[in-house]
């Protein structure tokens, strides 16, 4: 798998990232130089305890936050002389998000959640219920689609999200502790969607976790510490 994908093209590319925030009176640095490559097709994590960093990685990839220093391309254009206007256009079409709490706005019903990013992207009203009611099948949500978040389990929302995640069929997908916040079976069915869904459409994901189980399941694990990626995995 590894030497396939390696023969694709880069869809992630981090030059030496920096990220410092100011705290009262002392900057505080959450990424000191990162240097990452993520190739088209990969299914891949990014794993650290608390405070290394990963989730600052992930915001910055996916263009939730601007760097303090170094660059990010996705597909090789840097990020960082994109306006706000340009990063939402980007972030809309590039870029999938599966977040830990779901994320999902509370009154809409899960079709609705799914069609929401399609609207942005000018898609017809028709056309989104299609796409929309396509995907939550394929997450096997096909008779749950007019239920809103409440009225669905932990897993179910999750898989409303990954859903949610892949409308605008992005280049990559991004997933911040997708198993966080649901039990270890449910977690590992969600695993399951996603690999799935990796190998049936070639789609890029890149994982943040600290969860054991969820690192083993990916081809390549990012190992962060202090900021940095202090090692990488290659596991297929």
């Amino acid at each position: 798998m590894r030497d396939e994908v390696t023969k694709m093209s880069t869809v992630i590319e981090t030059q030496n990232l920096k990220k410092k925030y100011r705290m009262g009176n002392l900057d505080v640095s959450a990424l000191s130089g990162v240097n990452l490559r993520v190739e088209a097709g990969e299914f891949m994590s990014i794993m650290g305890p608390s405070g290394s960093g990963k989730t600052t990685l992930l915001n910055l990839i996916g263009a939730l936050d601007r760097p303090t220093e170094g660059k990010v391309l996705i597909k090789g254009t840097d990020i960082s002389k994109l306006n706000d206007d340009e990063l939402a256009e980007l972030r809309n079409r590039e870029i999938g998000f599966v977040f830990q709490f779901f994320n999902l706005v509370a009154r809409m019903s899960g079709l609705k959640n799914v069609e929401f990013p399609m609207a942005f992207a000018g898609v017809s009203q028709e056309a989104r219920k299609r796409r929309a009611t396509e995907l939550l099948e394929r997450v096997g949500l096909g008779d749950r689609l007019d239920h809103k978040p409440t009225e669905l389990s932990g897993g179910e929302q999750q898989r409303v999200a990954i859903a949610r995640a892949l409308v605008n069929n992005p280049s990559v997908v991004l997933c911040d502790e997708p198993t966080g916040n649901i039990d270890s079976k449910t977690g590992k069915e969600i695993m399951e969607i996603l690999r799935k869904l990796n190998r049936e459409q070639q789609q890029t994901f890149v994982i943040v976790t600290h969860d054991p189980f969820v690192a083993e399941s990916v081809d390549r694990i990012a190992h962060m510490q202090d900021g940095l990626i202090v090692r990488e995995e290659i596991l297929r």
